[in-house]
């Protein structure tokens, strides 16, 4: 039976290099926030207990991360990620197993590399493992040292590494898997001797290693998830490599792209088979796109956008708050907001949709170019709107309607 799993993400910096009117882990990559990309890819992990510890702008990560299953440890003093996980164990009182502890500020970690972590941890019948990655450049990452023998010995931070331990390119990527009984009598043995006066996680490991217990230290074979983001370069660089990744998903499952390199994506989107997205393409947060679809190219679909099988998005075609079912054709360019697009409608090059409440478009309904509906404002089915028409509340019946 394998030991119950917890998780404790460390989410209290500020982020003071990253110069964000948030705290640095609500800071936004590709439509969701970097603590939420960490939690998605810890989540099937399925974790006992999950602990979010959050110290500048407590109160906005809480709102923030409202709805999910999660604790919240609040660190009032920034002392160290020692101490931050110190402030996370009354939240894990009674708890019996591994303790997986991981940044709030990497949103490249992924689920793959999290169990691989766990699923070599536990046949090892190891006491800890640190998850390192090999970088060209270490950057500030701190440095994994190992022994004579190949063995860790301990991870020396940037701050107070000789410039030859500056060198190492074998770092420490902040996530750490380690049994709680043994990591909370550690934590209580850490010590601030250090050139930042603080109470260090990665002291822990060497203390173990004091007390003869296993403990060693797991590659990751994707070294960009080892990539923490504290200035807005390497925010960049994230959303780079998740735009990237999700590109190549959808490509391996069978999406067609004729340039992928300008097609963009936040999180979230999921487009089916046998669609193809045009140049300059972007899908925004939560879009969910059927099969066979023609998109683009210059479409933008904004958060939360929903389109059928067989529908055709023509070139600068904006969709925001809509659904657009099956069948349906869309003719760029054209803006539609808070639109219901029918099955088999035919929606005209110019036509924009805007006011408060929904445009209702029915089903084989066609809409002349040019044409605003300003909503709220419902068109029936296989009615036919002129070009140029100008529809508000009220207006929208049969055939003919202008």
């Amino acid at each position: 039976m394998p030991k119950p799993l917890a998780a404790v993400v460390l989410a209290a910096g500020q982020g003071k290099r990253m110069r964000a009117p948030v705290p640095k882990v609500l800071v936004q990559a590709c439509g969701r926030s970097m603590v939420e990309w960490v939690l998605e890819a810890l989540r099937p992990l399925e974790p006992r207990t999950t602990v979010v510890v959050y110290g500048h702008g407590g109160d906005a990560v809480k709102e923030a991360l409202r709805g999910r299953d999660l604790a919240f440890a609040h660190q009032p003093e920034q002392r160290g990620t020692g101490h931050a996980v110190q402030c996370a164990l009354p939240a894990l009182k009674g708890f019996d197993g591994d303790v997986l502890v991981l940044c709030g500020d990497t949103p490249l970690l992924t689920t793959e590399v999290l169990k691989e972590l766990v699923d070599g941890h536990r046949p090892a019948k190891r006491d800890l493992t640190v998850l390192c990655a090999e970088l060209t450049d270490p950057g500030s990452a701190g440095s994994l040292l190992r022994g004579p023998g190949g063995g860790v010995r301990e991870i020396r931070e940037a701050a107070d590494a000789s410039p030859k331990e500056r060198e190492v390119r074998e770092i420490n990527t902040g996530v750490i898997l380690v049994d709680y009984g043994l990591l909370e009598v550690a934590l209580g043995r850490l010590t601030p001797d250090n050139t930042q006066g603080e109470y260090y996680l990665t002291d822990v490991p060497k203390l173990l290693l004091r007390d003869g217990k296993a403990v060693d230290a797991r590659m990751t074979r994707d070294e960009t998830s080892a990539l923490g983001v504290n200035r807005p370069q390497e925010l960049a660089e994230a959303v780079r490599v998740l735009r990237r990744r999700a590109v190549e998903r959808l490509l391996a499952e069978g999406v067609r792209m004729e340039d992928p390199g300008t097609v963009l994506m936040d999180a979230g989107v999921e487009v089916a088979p046998g669609t193809a997205l045009g140049p300059f393409v972007h899908l925004g947060r939560d879009v969910r796109v059927g099969k066979d679809c023609r998109v683009g190219p210059f479409a933008v679909l904004g958060p939360g956008v929903v389109v059928g099988d067989g529908v055709v998005l023509g070139p600068h075609v904006e969709l925001s708050g809509c659904t657009v079912d099956a069948g349906a054709t869309v003719a760029g360019p054209a803006r539609l907001h808070g639109a219901a697009v029918g099955p088999g409608a035919r929606i005209g090059p110019g036509v924009s949709t805007d006011g408060d409440g929904r445009v209702v478009i029915g089903e084989k309904a066609s809409i002349g170019a040019g044409s605003v509906l300003h909503a709220p404002v419902t068109v029936k089915e296989r009615a036919v709107v002129k070009p140029g028409s100008v529809l508000t509340q009220g207006q929208g019946g049969g055939s003919g309607t202008g």
